[in-house]
């Protein structure tokens, strides 16, 4: 069985890490389209990613 890496969806403005669909802990709708916050995997940070 193989393994597929989640999508990105960018990187943590603070260390620039890679920001994954799972680390997404908030989702919401803006006028100019879908936003996330995320929790880094590395620094631990609650981020919008880049």
């Amino acid at each position: 069985m193989s393994t597929t890496n989640p999508p990105a969806l960018g990187t943590c403005p603070c260390c620039h890490a890679e920001i994954t669909t799972t680390d997404v802990i908030l989702e919401y709708e803006t006028e100019m389209g879908p936003a996330v916050y995320a929790e880094c995997p590395e620094c631990r940070d609650v981020v919008n990613p880049e």
